[in-house]
């Protein structure tokens, strides 16, 4: 299946703040041109805790344009999940939205492992930032320096355990 005059607007899970920026831009486009995928729409995912996605404020984003991705742990895994999706749906451009403190480890990471790609922009949604936040990603872009970040993963793989796992809306494009 393509979606080559279509585009693609990633939400990387870790922080639901991200979730207004990517509504905000899916209503640039024009009904239908744009989609979003939210990954990984695990258990544990903070969209799930703290915004409801079928309240009024997004009343405007048609359901059938929501895809989900429920096997990352990491911001590797991703990039990963994100080719073989792009495998099958090829999607003719991609805008992958995170936190401004995540954005330069996760433009790293993407132009590695998709080769420079074009089609790829990169949008930081900025916001108050904790020390620990700030930590954490130094503590990660190390390892993905040291090319142990594909070794690294949280909460023990919890996808595995997540009741979601199997209702994924890929397996029905």
């Amino acid at each position: 299946m393509s979606f080559e005059n279509k585009t693609l607007i990633v939400y990387l899970d870790g922080d639901y703040r991200r979730f207004k920026a990517v509504a905000d831009l899916y209503q640039c486009f024009d009904r239908g041109d744009a989609h979003i995928l939210i990954t990984s729409f695990n258990d544990q995912n903070e969209l799930r805790g703290q915004i409801d996605l079928l309240n009024s404020n997004y009343d405007f984003i048609d359901e059938r344009h929501i895809l989900t991705e429920y096997y990352s742990t990491t911001t590797y895994n991703n990039a990963i999940e994100i080719e073989e999706i792009l495998k099958r749906l090829n999607y003719g451009h991609v805008i992958v939205v995170t936190s401004q403190y995540h954005i330069f480890r996760t433009k790293m990471i993407f132009k590695d492992r998709f080769k420079y790609n074009d089609k790829f922009k990169f949008v930081g949604v900025h916001h108050d930032t904790t020390f620990i936040e700030y930590a954490s990603e130094v503590v990660k872009l190390g390892l993905y320096l040291m090319r142990n970040y594909k070794f690294f993963t949280k909460d023990k793989l919890l996808y595995s355990k997540s009741k979601y796992r199997t209702k994924s809306r890929l397996t029905y494009q």
